[in-house]
């Protein structure tokens, strides 16, 4: 079973992914929750990377017509996904 993590740890695994996923990590620690991420350097390739990862991080099921980075520009876009979309 899966355990469902609290929204701080939830929010704390997505930084963590983020930062190994961009150009500068340090930038991510000034970030607000609805700042836009693609100010860091995600481009489509950090991207599909990112969501290969919140798969297998999260148990997260990505659906195609959702795959657009426009829908996951912040860190609360991406946090809001998971929950939505977590253990189908």
């Amino acid at each position: 079973m899966m355990t469902i993590e609290t929204k701080d740890e939830l929010r704390m695994r997505v930084i963590e992914l983020l930062k190994d996923n961009v150009d500068d990590p340090n930038m991510l620690d000034q970030y607000g929750p609805d700042e836009d991420l693609s100010a860091l350097g995600i481009n489509s390739l950090t991207f599909i990377k990112l969501v290969i990862a919140t798969e297998m991080e999260f148990g997260v099921s990505w659906n195609d017509e959702d795959l657009d980075f426009r829908n996951f520009s912040t860190i609360n876009q991406i946090l809001s996904y998971i929950n939505l979309n977590q253990g189908e």
